[in-house]
């Protein structure tokens, strides 16, 4: 029951923030989009490895989002903000304020290099805990940095 509720709550809080439509996007804005698609997915892995306790699948998951949060900033260079022409949601912030969108990265890699570590100690409590982690670093850094 403890599993079940927390897959509910987990769609339930994030996913407004993962709504991503890649259509007419182009160049690094796609790349970009097509990444945090890849992260959705993995997201939905993991919760549903979770239900399974398949800790391998939740392992592997998890380090395929710490690479992608080792190089998200490089996703973001200036002149891919958002305008009407280039689909982009990124909030103009990313770029004012490129300090606290580097803190909201590097949550988002340690709270995964976390679960990663948590994980292969097969806790499925530990586990849910730091998947709640991940989660609400990724829901943190779309309220900040997402238009």
């Amino acid at each position: 029951m403890y599993k079940c509720k927390f897959v509910l709550i987990f769609f339930l809080i994030s996913f407004p923030f993962f709504s991503y439509s890649n259509e007419g996007a182009t160049g690094i804005i796609k790349e970009r989009m097509d990444k945090f698609q890849e992260s959705k997915n993995l997201m939905r892995t993991i919760n549903r490895s979770l239900s399974d306790n398949n800790f391998n699948v939740i392992t592997k998951s998890a380090e395929k989002l710490n690479t992608w949060a080792n190089k998200m900033h490089k996703y973001f260079p200036k002149g891919s903000e958002a305008s009407i022409s280039n689909k982009s949601e990124a909030s103009n912030d990313i770029w004012s304020k490129p300090e606290d969108f580097k803190k909201a990265i590097k949550k988002f890699e340690i709270a995964s290099a976390k679960l990663i570590e948590i994980s292969k100690n097969k806790s499925i409590d530990d586990t849910v805990s730091s998947f709640r982690e991940v989660a609400a670093s990724c829901k943190g850094c779309h309220k900040q940095f997402r238009n």
